[in-house]
């Protein structure tokens, strides 16, 4: 235990995980995982065999990404906790990650449960080199954003300390209070570390305000049946976020809106689409920034989970990649490497989702230089003729250090939890 009270966060988060695990070999759960994994795959009932071959993984992670958001880690109070992470160790034991609902790799996220009796003060200690994105919003149960604080509302810079109060009613001295209406269903924070090499996540704690009638032991029945009903949830959004953008043609991409529905955020501008490629077919992607503060365009499979080649290039920054003299990014899908420094690589999935965002937008006007977006479709000869003439292209070589050191920088994020 840490002083005043509050649990250290890595201590939390292995008692978490523990318990999600605990969670996921319980008879019933594991059969709901079963049931709803059986559903999604059905979703996309034309999945070409490489994507099917990742599912079993996708499956099990949908269902701990429901339950570690869900779990207290028997203690019975609310605490913060890390989801949409990767498979890694647990106590020196190998562990499924908690991936899912088309995670933005370049996303630390945490989130708190949250019902109406919820009511606790949330402090964060940033370090010198914060997230360039920082938001904390309250979803309801029906994953509508009803309120959204960014680092400018927090007034946050470089080793700040702000204490959040969220409860049902104002109470104690707090930099900022959230109201919890009574279909609340979690805080959700999440820092957007763009430069992997120097970011990194604050500090969360909590002071829980209520007695929640821990710590205990076991899980009634009554949290098995809330746990089931959890997964099935997931599951569901998973299949509706896998089919929804299907019901568009492949490789065509809509104009980047926004909208505060199904948990996005309203700072921020999204167009999702899938591809389908043949080996010797590759994806222009041209991003405009406009008067977004920064613009990622990440992979993901058929199911809306990342993939192990994250490290190796399966998403792009705007303060990773290399920039065109406009300001613009361009980056090239494709399954076979083209040499081109803004690889989207998919492992060789010929199908899959891109879910392009534009963020730290004002929430109080329309974009002004708005967002943009160009996608085309090519063949992988004709990208010397196509990419603009400052396009940065890359070696095996090259691309083999690119990857070694995306992979060194990514972990550092975790390297408080571990």
């Amino acid at each position: 235990m840490a002083e005043n009270g509050k649990n250290d966060e890595a201590e939390i988060q292995a008692r978490i995980e523990h318990h999600t695990l605990d969670l996921l070999a319980k008879p019933r759960i594991s059969r709901a995982r079963d049931e709803g994994a059986a559903a999604l795959l059905a979703s996309v009932p034309d999945a070409d065999e490489a994507s099917k071959a990742l599912f079993p993984d996708v499956g099990t992670e949908v269902a701990l990404n429901a339950l570690v958001g869900f779990v207290d880690g028997y203690t019975g109070g609310d605490q913060p906790r890390l989801i949409m992470r990767p498979p890694r160790l647990l106590d020196g034991q190998s562990v499924p990650g908690n991936r899912g609902l088309h995670d933005n790799p370049d996303t630390f996220y945490r989130m708190i449960p949250l019902d109406g009796r919820s009511d606790f003060i949330l402090e964060g200690n940033l370090g010198p080199n914060p997230a360039t994105i920082f938001e904390i919003s309250l979803l309801t149960s029906a994953w509508n954003t009803t309120a959204n604080l960014t680092k400018v509302d927090l007034e946050l810079e470089p080793r700040k300390t702000f204490r959040l109060h969220v409860g049902p009613e104002p109470g104690p001295a707090a930099d900022v209070y959230i109201r919890v209406p009574v279909d609340a269903e979690m805080l959700l924070v999440r820092e957007t570390l763009a430069d992997w090499s120097t970011e990194l996540p604050c500090r969360l704690t909590i002071e829980n305000r209520i007695d929640r009638g821990g710590p205990r032991k076991n899980d009634d029945e009554a949290y098995i049946d809330a746990a089931v009903r959890r997964v099935d949830k997931w599951f569901s959004e998973s299949i509706r976020l896998t089919k929804a953008p299907l019901a568009r043609p492949a490789n065509d991409f809509s104009p980047p809106v926004i909208s505060n529905e199904h948990g996005k955020l309203v700072t921020m501008a999204y167009s999702i689409g899938h591809f389908r490629l043949r080996e010797e077919e590759a994806l222009i992607f041209t991003l405009t920034p406009g008067s977004a503060e920064y613009v990622v365009a990440p992979i993901t499979n058929l199911w809306g989970t990342t993939g192990a080649g994250l490290a190796r290039g399966a998403s792009w920054n705007s303060k990773q990649a290399a920039m065109n003299v406009d300001g613009s990014f361009t980056c090239v899908l494709s399954r076979r490497d083209p040499g081109v420094h803004n690889w989207l690589d998919p492992e060789d999935l010929e199908r899959g989702f891109v879910f392009l965002r534009w963020a730290g937008l004002d929430t109080e006007r329309s974009p002004d230089p708005a967002p943009a977006l160009d996608v085309q479709l090519a063949t992988l000869p004709d990208l010397r003729r196509l990419l603009p003439a400052e396009t940065r292209w890359v070696d095996t070589d090259e691309r083999q250090a690119l990857w070694k050191q995306r992979a060194r920088e990514h972990a550092k994020r975790y390297s408080h939890l571990r």
